[in-house]
């Protein structure tokens, strides 16, 4: 493969984490769909929300017919942020990732955690040891996301990536709701060692944990999904930063752009469902927000 998709790959990987981590609160029940009906408020077309994950074995990915149909009628389409980008901007990106120069992930943590954290991955997922070393110059949220793909295997699949393809085929504009420095500003905000136990503190299972989250998701159960997230144990500030303040920063944005032109949003499933959640908020704006049940014959 090319350093290009090797990199695309890194980046989704990482958008997961943005994924996996939030805690969504209240609002326990409703309807099991991860896509949206925006319209009303005085919108002359209707827009659409789907609730993403990122990135997926291929095998298990599942396109809708009636979903990428309301992406192609869309005047434009609105992502987390933009992942189609030019080989240089992802190098620029990747070197955001590395550690200041003469340090490795090992100095913060326990000779026994990370003895336990090689053994892991180097036997567990089947990481060779070179990569691993070469892993250790990675922030803790980039070493993370490193191994993600370890996990799902060669072949991978995300709908940001399934959009953007289309959004490309048919030239349809593609907007972000905030910059990649911005991401990469909320996980520089903790302490790296913080982080290291964030990631790998006790007992660790990616595999296990990306099944039950791919089979949460399968379900389209974004409140089961919301409740399952909250058990992650990140920091409270840190859950807050991913989900409410985000959410609360995208709202006004979103609300010009659907105003503007019709739009096709496409945005982690954790921030859908709960008191600060997309829906939620949308609807206090005056719109109406509609599920869209996506059932066997749109598959």
């Amino acid at each position: 493969m090319t350093k290009s998709f090797s990199l695309r790959r890194f980046i989704n990987a990482l958008l997961f984490l943005l994924f996996i981590f939030p805690q969504v609160f209240s609002q326990t029940s409703g309807p099991k769909t991860v896509f949206w009906k925006i319209y009303g408020n005085g919108l002359e077309k209707p827009s659409y929300l789907f609730g993403t994950i990122h990135i997926m074995p291929k095998e298990d990915f599942e396109s809708f017919r009636v979903v990428d149909k309301k992406l192609k009628e869309s005047e434009q389409m609105v992502l987390e942020m933009a992942i189609d980008v030019p080989l240089k901007q992802q190098i620029e990106w990747a070197k955001q990732m590395i550690l200041p120069k003469g340090e490795t992930l090992d100095a913060f943590m326990t000779k026994t955690a990370f003895d336990s954290l090689r053994h892991y991955v180097i036997d567990s997922l089947g990481v060779k040891e070179s990569r691993f070393n070469t892993y250790l110059r990675f922030k803790p949220f980039a070493f993370y996301s490193a191994l993600i793909p370890a996990v799902i295997g060669k072949k991978i699949e995300g709908y940001e990536m399934h959009f953007s393809k289309i959004a490309k085929k048919k030239d349809i504009p593609v907007r972000e709701l905030e910059s990649f420095e911005f991401q990469m500003g909320l996980f520089d905000s903790i302490p790296n060692e913080q982080q290291m136990e964030m990631f790998f503190g006790g007992d660790q299972d990616l595999r296990n944990d990306l099944n039950e989250m791919l089979k949460t998701y399968k379900e389209q159960d974004i409140y089961t999904m919301s409740e399952d997230l909250s058990t992650q144990g990140t920091p409270s500030d840190f859950e807050s930063k991913l989900i409410e303040k985000r959410n609360q920063a995208w709202i006004p944005k979103l609300a010009k752009l659907i105003n503007e032109k019709s739009s096709f949003i496409a945005v982690g499933a954790g921030h859908l469902a709960g008191e600060q959640g997309l829906i939620r908020q949308l609807k206090a704006l005056g719109y109406i927000v509609e599920p869209v049940m996506l059932r066997d014959e749109d598959r």
